[in-house]
């Protein structure tokens, strides 16, 4: 469909329907809202609404549809494509709709706002004796609705699954205004078609997430990081299999980083050091989980003591306490933020089978070489 620019007509009613608070065109607070984080892209937009329900968003996507004006929904902006910028489009933050409607332990559910951030909802499950197990490095500032929209993955997807492996169901706004109400809590349901699927991962341009019911899982009773070295790619596949083997499935992160990317968090990043005594090509960061109390240290010393046996790693330290768990968890986490002072970099979430990641990256970076 092809789309105007608002006239001062519609950014009127568009202000009417948004009501105080719900809607600015002050630089000064929209600056912010059109900036990618690494400050590779800047847009603009001609106005930028805030609304704060269901309700509020509906009306808003009514007088765009009408109109034919372009929309850019936006959740915590933290991607790194610039999907989030928009270019003349009216832009739509749902940040202001961050209500925690339900939380039902026997259920193993919970039903948040699209704008909630991932971190309040894994605080909101932990508060009521549960697990919310999405995690990656800018959950503070993701929202639900942008991990919806993004299908993301994040750290424990080797156990949990991508993001729409956590979704119970959705209410969105359709492009012609109708709200989907979808926000079922059933593991079974075969009344139809599962909807909710094609507004995951569809970046917004199916519609807009307003609410989601998500998965729950119990909290583990032990959890147990290490960080260790080898010496090729090759050798982290053959070592995810044997921790899977291990573990019994208990493999909740398993990130590789190249030495390369190590130094960069070393060397720009403040407070972080040297996990491992040599300086190896490669790290693995691995979390295992267990239901049973001290479940997940004896897994990890026993999987550690079987990959130094078979040569798969030269090199290990294992986290003693929680502040140790997040200083090894940390130097994968800024992994972006140290790249940052480097330059421009172009970002790829590619996506090959386990058993060709070593292959992959001897190619793909070749390629890059030439």
């Amino acid at each position: 469909m092809s789309t105007t620019a608002p006239s001062s007509a519609v950014l009127d009613d568009l202000k009417a329907a948004m009501g105080s608070g719900g809607w600015t065109q002050d630089p000064d607070v929209v600056a912010p809202f059109l900036t990618e984080w690494r400050n590779r892209w800047t847009g603009n937009t001609p106005i930028l609404l805030t609304p704060r329900s269901t309700e509020e968003v509906a009306h808003a996507v009514a007088i765009c549809a009408r109109e034919g004006v372009a929309i850019t929904p936006q959740g915590g902006g933290t991607g790194l494509v610039g999907g989030q910028v928009p270019f003349g489009e009216v832009l739509l933050s749902l940040k202001k709709m961050r209500a925690i409607r339900d939380v039902t332990p026997l259920d193993d559910a919970m039903t948040v706002e699209a704008g909630l951030t991932l971190l309040e909802a894994q605080q909101a499950a932990t508060a009521a004796g549960r697990y919310f197990p999405l995690s990656l490095a800018a959950e503070g500032s993701a929202t639900i609705g942008g991990v919806i929209s993004t299908n993301a993955g994040g750290t424990q997807v080797l156990r949990y699954g991508m993001m729409r492996d956590l979704v119970l169901g959705i209410e969105a706004v359709m492009p012609n205004a109708e709200v989907f109400n979808g926000l079922k809590r059933l593991r079974k349901d075969n009344t139809g078609y599962d909807l909710k699927q094609l507004l995951i991962g569809a970046e917004g341009t199916l519609g807009v997430v307003t609410a989601a019911t998500l998965k729950l899982f119990p909290i583990m009773r032990s959890r147990a990081v290490a960080i260790v070295g080898l010496e090729t790619a090759a050798a982290s596949v053959e070592l995810l299999a044997r921790a899977k083997a291990e573990t019994g499935g208990g493999v909740e992160a398993f990130e590789l980083m190249k030495r390369l990317g190590m130094e960069l968090v070393l060397k720009n990043i403040p407070d972080t050091r040297e996990p491992l005594e040599s300086t190896p090509g490669w790290y693995v960061l691995i979390e295992i989980a267990s239901g049973t109390p001290g479940g997940a240290e004896a897994q990890l010393e026993r999987l550690l003591e079987v990959a130094f046996e078979e040569g798969l790693i030269n090199d290990a330290a294992i986290a003693q306490n929680d502040a140790q768990r997040a200083a090894f968890w940390r130097l994968r986490e800024e992994h972006s933020a140290a790249l940052k002072p480097e330059g421009g970099g172009w970002k790829h979430d590619v996506s090959v089978p386990i058993s060709r990641i070593a292959d992959f990256i001897d190619e793909a970076s070749a390629a890059v070489d030439r």
